[in-house]
């Protein structure tokens, strides 16, 4: 029986070709972007998953309730570590900090540089990661030890299995590999590579008591029988206990009380949260990214599906009287449902395949478009499978079972008598389906047009500094910023495309290195508290960044006391401090602060955030991280090569990854870039799969209206008017859709725009353009089929029913 359903199905879709053709088209399409988008979405959810204790695992960060704002920061002191597992011996198994940094060390006469990061020795208590030699237990277990990640112990050895080699640093200490573990997995929140003892870095003796100086990350595992929640409201005591001072100086600064009755708090970040959370600013991603992925594959998986069902009514207007027949002959309801619904499943299948195919094949242009890190081999985890599985039931059933079911309940008798046309003429539900494919294309093209005009917004918005010609050039971690920065001003002297070198200690915007450095501290001045950004930046910074001196002056070799004495503060934080005769007042710090210039406000983070209070000053002993050329406007490719040359002057081996601030400005909108890209691709794709299923039913509709057409042409109607009475009804359902469509786009805009500070109005333009464009391709698809059928010649229209 099942062999005659198979055999049958596939003589049906061999005779109708071009329907046939039409639905493994759209659900090949449609099954290939879902499963791209739905593997997408599975990426981010994985992030570590992989870890053994993954649901134990917590990072320690401050929330802290300023009037203007709640901040959050997860960088923490160095005694902090220790004190948690003093304080909470039985509730934390094990504590780790986690410091990114750099070294350079030196192997049979050559010098490598290294991206280290300092843990301690609970660090493999916590985190998962394969060792391909050494034991995770005594990896860390000595000061000297080095754990080497799968790509520095190649580098350096051209193998992996080193344990027990030594590599020296520069200032001549020694360093015995005791372990190399695998590169980091792409589904990774931290570098799982190269590591050192946290005690190893150069200035831990001094400053491993300190509580102002904040410079790392804190992980904790604890107890599995430990609930995190009530554990975190325990810290408050913790809190109390070693930021007294902060606190106090809080309440003094007019911070807030929340509901938990702290101005200051430490609390626990899940490690499976952390890619998902931006405030932190160690998430890429909003948590609703996947979700919004998974809704589109979704939708786009809805609007073929509705061709397919659509296409299957207005089939079975055709094969009325082969049903009608069957049932007469004595076939079952039940029989004939399982005889359309087995057509519909065998095209699910083929179109399931293909879209398999499609989508093994689409992958690498789909990454290069959404910038993912995507591979096929995430199909074969049991949750995309199943996901795939349970996603192709519901389109076969759904697509498949309900046009089945409504063939099965044709009246045999009203059907070889040829009155079931009349009872599905009107065709409410096949309008409906077209109203919904039309509102959802409608809304994913308003919705496309605005993310683009917000992000052309961000991209193009004033920043206070020159862009264009600044390259900003990454220290690697191993080198002296100053004497990098030195090398750099001796080596380029007189070069006409050069007009300036500075230095600082933080980049602005995102630069290559995908690193930044971000550091708060609080003065006194008159009586009262202030906290505010700090920048240490080298002579010259005012000028090569273009920044607005708006009173005052600029750092200057002449005043010896500007190497280590002064600051300019920007407008924002000049009017905390009452705006008015700043020049010459002292911030109350170790050392003290004098103010010497007022610059006018720059964006030094991205526009997701309002400009915040800003102090520039110079001070040796915080180093310098980034190198700033300004270069003039010509050969910017010889330019760079330059620059890349007197870095490998210096330092043969050092890499070079410089950027114009341009480039790194853009890339922090890479997010919303991103999502532009999937509602690009995901508007077109609701686009063509509507207008495939609307090519489709309009010739079939117009089909049925043959002999009205040959009629009217011969009654007199221009061909004009037959186009126009043709297109109309399909016409009104597209306002109808827009209706629908528009207010969808509009409130899902308002809540995404909010996320913004600097913002575009949404205006009237996108849904103008969004509905032109939805009409005029819906006219020229219906209208297609119309002007054909308005051009037969009118006898043989007659004569074809």
């Amino acid at each position: 029986m099942i062999r005659n359903y198979i055999k049958i199905a596939w003589r049906n879709l061999v005779k109708e070709k071009t329907m046939s053709g039409i639905n493994l088209v759209g659900l090949s399409l449609a099954f290939a972007c879902s499963i791209l988008l739905f593997l997408t979405a599975n990426f981010h959810f994985s992030f570590d998953d992989f870890h053994t204790h993954k649901n134990e695992i917590f990072k320690l960060y401050k929330k802290v309730n300023r009037p203007e704002k709640t901040e959050y920061g997860s960088s923490q002191a160095p005694p902090v570590a220790p004190a948690l597992k003093a304080e909470y011996p039985e509730e934390i198994v094990a504590a780790t900090r986690i410091m990114d940094g750099g070294m350079q060390v030196i192997y049979n006469n050559k010098n490598y540089d290294l991206d280290i990061n300092y843990v301690d020795p609970d660090y493999y208590q916590i985190f998962t990661q394969e060792f391909l030699s050494g034991a995770p237990s005594s990896a860390l277990n000595e000061t000297n030890s080095l754990v080497l990640g799968k790509k520095d112990a190649i580098k350096i050895f051209g193998k992996t299995d080193v344990v027990g080699e030594t590599v020296e640093t520069r200032g001549k200490r020694s360093f015995i590999i005791t372990a190399v573990v695998d590169d980091t997995p792409k589904n990774s929140s931290i570098k799982l590579g190269s590591k050192m003892r946290f005690d190893t870095y150069p200035g831990y003796q001094e400053a491993k008591e300190s509580w102002d100086w904040s410079n790392h990350n804190v992980y904790i595992r604890l107890a599995e029988k430990i609930d995190p929640i009530k554990f975190e409201l325990g810290l408050k005591a913790f809190t109390e206990k070693y930021y007294k001072g902060d606190i106090e100086f809080g309440k003094e600064s007019g911070m807030i009380v929340d509901d938990r009755g702290e101005v200051i708090s430490t609390r626990l970040l899940p490690i499976l949260e952390e890619h998902f959370n931006t405030d932190l600013g160690t998430g890429s991603i909003k948590s609703y990214y996947p979700y919004l992925l998974l809704g589109i594959g979704l939708l786009i998986l809805l609007i073929a599906s509705i061709n397919f069902i659509n296409l299957s009514i207005v089939r079975s207007l055709v094969r009325a009287k082969e049903v009608g027949m069957r049932k007469s002959l004595g076939a079952s309801k039940k029989q004939v449902v399982f005889q359309f619904w087995g057509e519909a499943l065998l095209i699910c299948v083929i179109a399931l395949f293909v879209g398999l195919c499609a989508s093994y094949l689409l992958i690498p242009e789909f990454n290069s478009i959404i910038d993912g890190e995507i591979e096929f081999s995430l199909l074969l985890m049991p949750k995309v499978i199943l996901t795939i599985i349970a996603t192709f039931l519901l389109v076969s059933i759904f697509a498949g079972g309900y046009p089945a079911m409504i063939v099965a309940k044709f009246n045999t008798v009203e059907v070889l008598k040829g009155k079931v046309k009349k009872g599905l003429s009107k065709g409410g539900l096949r309008n409906g389906l077209i109203v919904v494919q039309f509102s959802i294309a409608v809304m994913l093209i308003t919705c496309t047009l605005l993310i683009w005009k917000q992000i052309n917004h961000l991209r193009n918005m004033p920043l206070g500094f020159d862009q264009a010609q600044v390259i900003s050039i990454p220290v690697p971690r191993s080198l002296d910023g100053y004497r990098v920065l030195n090398h750099f001003r001796n080596e380029l002297r007189g070069q006409n495309q050069v007009l300036s070198i500075t230095g600082a200690d933080d980049n602005l915007g995102k630069g290559k290195d995908g690193s930044g450095y971000r550091s708060v501290f609080g003065f006194s001045m008159d009586g009262k508290e202030y906290l505010t950004n700090g920048m240490n930046v080298d002579f010259d910074y005012v000028e090569t960044l273009g920044l607005e001196l708006i009173e005052g002056r600029s750092f200057d070799r002449k005043f010896s006391t500007d190497s280590s004495q002064a600051c300019i503060i920007n407008e924002r934080m000049a009017k905390q401090l009452g705006g008015k005769d700043l020049i010459g007042k002292n911030l109350a710090l170790e050392n003290g602060l004098n103010i010497i210039g007022i610059v006018k406000d720059f964006h030094f983070e991205s526009l997701h955030q309002e400009v915040e209070s800003q102090t520039l000053f110079f001070n040796p002993s915080f180093g310098i991280n980034y190198i700033f050329v300004k270069v003039a406007n010509q050969e910017p490719l010889a330019t760079m090569n330059l620059l890349e040359k007197t870095l490998k002057s210096f330092s043969p081996d050092a890499e070079f990854i410089g950027s114009f601030l341009k480039e790194n400005t853009d890339a922090q909108y890479k997010k919303e870039e991103r999502i532009s890209k999937i509602f690009i691709s995901a508007a077109l794709m609701a686009i063509l799969l509507s207008c495939i299923g609307l090519f489709a039913i309009a010739l079939m509709v117009i089909r049925q209206r043959t002999k009205e057409v040959g009629l009217r042409k011969v009654l007199g109607a221009s061909t004009q008017t037959l186009v126009s009475l043709l297109s109309r009804d399909f016409i009104i359902l597209v306002f109808v859709a827009m209706l629908i469509g528009f207010p969808m786009a509009y409130y899902a805009m308002t809540l995404w725009l909010a996320e913004f500070p600097f913002r575009i109005e949404i205006g009237w333009v996108a849904f103008g353009v969004a509905g032109t464009l939805a009409l005029t391709i819906a006219f020229l698809t219906v209208g297609f089929h119309a002007y054909r059928a308005a051009n037969m010649n009118p006898v043989e229209s007659i004569k074809s029913e």
